[in-house]
């Protein structure tokens, strides 16, 4: 297996925040902005995909499966986003893989940073013989 390894950041490189598991509706404002504050003051860029705040599914707490793929493609797809960061676990991950483009994901090599429910993305992604992930912590 060829292994994809993504740039390094650098001070100025945009992050896009995505919630491919559960909304981040779960999170109170304070920890938004003290952990976007974070990562500005260390040079960063951070995003935010379109639908991070949705909840489609009260039950599982999370945007529709499409608009959860649809923020994945556009951060993998945007060439100004050099790393992605996942908001929250969750249970739910699974409900999103099999509508995942991989070769979208292998043929713009990011950095994916989460854990938790997230693991089985980062699995997926590395099964499809992708290796731009890290076991991190969350948003």
């Amino acid at each position: 297996m060829n292994i994809i390894v993504p740039n390094k950041l650098k001070k100025g490189d945009e992050i896009r925040v995505v919630a491919p598991s559960r909304s981040m509706n779960l999170l109170n404002d304070e920890t938004i902005e003290v952990a976007t504050k974070r990562l500005e003051d260390l040079g960063f860029k951070v995003t935010f995909g379109k639908n991070v705040n949705k909840e489609f599914d009260s039950n599982f707490m999370c945007a529709s499966i499409e608009d959860r793929v649809n923020d994945l493609h556009d951060a993998f797809s945007d060439k100004n986003v050099k790393a992605i960061l996942t908001v929250i676990g969750g249970f739910n991950i699974n409900q999103i893989l099999d509508y995942l483009d991989y070769d979208l994901i292998k043929n713009n090599p990011k950095i994916i940073c989460g854990f938790s429910d997230i693991t089985a993305l980062l699995n997926a992604i590395c099964e499809n013989r992708i290796s731009n992930i890290l076991w991190t912590t969350l948003f």
